[in-house]
């Protein structure tokens, strides 16, 4: 969601695109992205320039780099299923070794990675995270959590040996997307009928304010102002209770009214690691998911704002819009 959203933004200005894409990945989601914004989106594809390799190829990656000026790094496996657990966190840590490294001994002068609130410290009861938190070893820590954290030490590794880069930390990107899958697949949960909440609560952000922010934050004008630095990109912080009701009341459908305790969730999660072993579907939800359904975390996204003014949209204009597009998608209006 993040790479489509940004590519578009970076089309629209006029910019030169080179995008990366695995060896035979269909481009149906990022065309399914554009259509939300523009009536041509097979117009904006043919204005890339498509490039297929592999972030562990790191000599593929070296010819494919070649003319670059600029680097958004935003590739990463997202899963919270612990049979993934190695695979995650070799695939995205050494992905971003490798790009790193090329940006290094290439000399390409900006580099923007994409990490994630997942790889900040938690901050104590009642206090907001900041990006200035220290991580903590935890064997509470997702496998993705540990990635993330662990890629953005490659950045930060690079950056000590003289890179220049700037790193995001968004915390739950909304936006339209792929309705089956992410935080997108959220409203299509609560419009067809979700009954269950939980007490947890976390940031929120909308994807066009990530996208806007990563190029901002790598312009001229602001550059030797943010670069070697990290930023949190959070608008607000709300309950799951509260966000999924927004949700529901912008779609025209029933709030969600049943609290799934945390026996339930515990028993929801060991449900389907059964149905996983007998027959082999991922998981809906995992103990790390139902871990992280009942963390109450807040986090503090105003360093961009007091460094180049950059201003959030509110999660309450953010939900109806994606919920308009949403129904305009599925033929509701």
């Amino acid at each position: 969601m993040v790479g489509a959203h940004l590519i578009y933004d970076l089309v629209l200005k006029g910019e030169k695109v080179r995008a990366l894409k695995r060896r035979g990945s269909s481009l149906n989601r990022t065309e399914k992205i554009f259509s939300f914004y523009c009536v041509d989106p097979e117009s904006f594809l043919q204005k890339i320039e498509w490039v297929e390799g592999d972030l562990l190829d790191k000599e593929g990656l070296h010819e494919l780099l070649n003319g670059v000026d600029q680097i958004y790094h935003a590739a990463a496996i997202i899963s919270f299923d612990s049979r993934e657990r190695d695979a995650i966190i070799h695939n995205n840590c050494e992905g971003t070794a490798n790009l790193v490294d090329l940006a290094l001994s290439m000399g390409i002068p900006r580099f923007c990675h994409v990490s994630s609130i997942a790889a900040i410290g938690s901050s104590p009861e009642g206090i907001e995270t900041s990006e200035d938190h220290p991580w903590r070893n935890s064997r509470d820590h997702s496998a993705y959590s540990e990635s993330k954290y662990l890629s953005e030490m490659e950045v930060w590794r690079a950056i000590l040996q003289g890179l220049n880069a700037v790193i995001v930390n968004p915390s739950v990107i909304i936006g339209p997307g792929d309705w089956k899958s992410g935080s997108s697949m959220v409203f299509s949960k609560i419009w067809r009928g979700l009954k269950f909440y939980t007490k947890g609560g976390t940031g929120f952000v909308h994807v066009r304010d990530v996208t806007s922010a990563m190029q901002l934050l790598m312009a001229n004008e602001t550059w030797e102002t943010v670069k070697n630095q990290r930023y949190i990109l959070s608008a607000e912080n709300l309950t799951f209770h509260d966000f999924f009701n927004q949700i529901a009341d912008n779609l025209r459908v029933s709030r969600p009214k049943i609290i799934a305790g945390k026996t339930l969730m515990k028993i929801a999660w060991r449900f389907f690691a059964i149905v996983r072993l007998l027959t082999g579907i991922k998981p809906a939800i995992t103990r790390e998911t139902a871990r992280s359904a009942y963390k109450l975390s807040a986090y503090d996204g105003s360093k961009i704002c007091r460094t180049i003014g950059f201003k959030y949209t509110p999660v309450e204009v953010s939900i109806r819009e994606i919920s308009l597009i949403f129904l305009n998608d599925h033929g509701h209006q």
